[in-house]
């Protein structure tokens, strides 16, 4: 396609976004199926700039209102200015006369004629003042609310300039290898003989991060079910649980089953594994991905997490991993820093405690509930455990420093560990923020 046509479907998806409300990853996807036959570059360059602009909102938009005269801007070219502006600062793959050029285009093709003298005017001062351009609001310069870096900076500590710049790095695809179909060695062979690069966890080594493909789901490891897409934090979960004796397992929350996988793969192939979520869309989703995987020993339902269902009693594992604000993945979904507020980090805390009241009756005595998020307020995460634990006087935090191998548990809060929990900061291992805890049944 044209360059133009690429930026017209760049305005249009970042339209979408900002104006309609769509979930940036979602309309990427979308886009980049509908028009499946674009080049690698084009597809690339697409991606980059809507889930850049998308990213840098707050900074770009500081920005424009710096040049901009104090005028007020139609949405459309507040769009336009933003891919042009993020193209300026961030990329170098074309000139900036071609990109003002193309944004004075793009205004053209919307019929707003009368406003390409202000768009070029305003890209051209800001394309050559652009060296001096600096951001003392910490705030402003990694494009983070302010509400939301209080909460960062409390949960990540000595990493928070780390998991601030984390949050803005490109980053590669993490996937697992379901090592029930086959090896990581022989997965690695495979993959670098398509001349795609492979690196693995430091955490968890049947985890690879890859490089240097077109699109992922040709990847003949992954259309296979010899891997799966998913992060190296939310694997973890598999060095902390003990895999014997376990024939009854309960996944809720569980779309799109990367859990569920990571349990089948885990534990005995005899175990049946309900895997549930509250809508025959995402269920629908689990069925089709575990049929990829292999796992016929996975049970995709239909279930409410929240009312209780006597099929799941006397479960020898529950794992919840539950709604949450997603401030740990912030990089893989930067709408997310835009949409939350008090309010709805506080509802989702709350429904968290209903599940877990909830499924916690479905654990049979002497087994155990592993509790996830993939956020980093203690809110949801470390008060919720207290709370947890306060009102289940029959569930014990477990000890996980006798679950992990001893060069993990290094990279952890021994403290933490030892009080049943263990939280992975964005950016110190390469991996997106993650909480885990784990309670166990006892009667005594």
């Amino acid at each position: 396609m044209e360059k133009t046509n690429i930026r017209t479907l760049i305005l249009e998806a970042l339209m979408l976004i900002d104006v309609e409300g769509e979930y940036s990853h979602k309309v990427i996807d979308m886009a980049l199926e509908k028009y499946s036959y674009l080049s690698k570059a084009d597809r690339g360059f697409f991606s980059k700039v809507v889930h850049g602009v998308v990213e840098y909102r707050l900074q770009l938009d500081f920005i424009i209102k710096k040049y901009n005269g104090g005028k007020r801007i139609k949405p459309v070219i507040r769009e336009i200015l933003r891919m042009a502006i993020y193209q300026m600062l961030y990329m170098d793959r074309v000139p900036d006369r071609a990109i003002i050029n193309e944004a004075v285009n793009l205004v053209k093709l919307r019929r707003l004629t009368a406003l390409t003298g202000f768009v070029n005017g305003i890209l051209r001062k800001i394309s050559s003042e652009k060296e001096t351009v600096s951001f003392d609001d910490i705030s402003i310069r990694y494009s983070m609310p302010e509400f939301l870096l209080d909460i960062i900076k409390e949960n990540t500590d000595k990493y928070f300039d780390k998991t601030l710049e984390y949050f803005l790095e490109g980053r590669p695809v993490s996937i697992r290898v379901n090592t029930s179909k086959s090896k990581v060695t022989d997965v690695v062979k495979e993959l670098e003989e398509s001349n795609i690069r492979v690196e693995r966890s430091s955490l968890n080594d049947t985890v690879l991060y890859i490089r240097g493909f077109d699109k992922v789901d040709d990847i003949s490891v992954i259309k296979s079910g010899k891997c799966y897409i998913t992060d190296v934090s939310s694997s973890m979960i598999a060095e902390l649980i003990i895999p014997d004796n376990i024939k009854k397992v309960l996944d809720v929350c569980a779309a799109p089953g990367g859990k569920s996988f990571l349990l089948a793969d885990k534990i005995d192939n005899e175990a049946l594994i309900y895997s549930c979520d509250i809508s025959e869309n995402k269920v629908n989703l689990i069925t089709e991905n575990a049929k990829v995987q292999g796992f016929k020993n996975i049970i995709p339902l239909v279930a409410d997490a929240r009312v209780f269902d006597e099929r799941f009693a006397e479960s020898d594992l529950v794992v919840a991993d539950l709604p949450c604000s997603g401030i740990g993945i912030i990089g893989k979904k930067p709408d997310i820093k835009y949409r939350l507020n008090a309010e709805n980090m506080n509802s989702l805390a709350v429904l968290q405690k209903e599940i877990l009241d909830n499924v916690s009756q479905y654990v049979k005595m002497g087994k155990e509930l592993i509790f996830s998020t993939c956020t980093l307020n203690k809110a949801e995460n470390e008060e919720n455990v207290s709370l947890f634990l306060k009102n289940h006087s029959d569930f014990k935090a477990v000890d996980l420093t006798k679950r992990l191998k001893s060069a993990l548990i290094e990279k952890f809060d021994k403290d933490e560990l030892e009080k049943g929990y263990l939280k992975l900061i964005p950016g110190r291992d390469g991996c997106d923020g993650f909480f885990i805890a784990v309670f166990r049944r006892d009667d005594d």
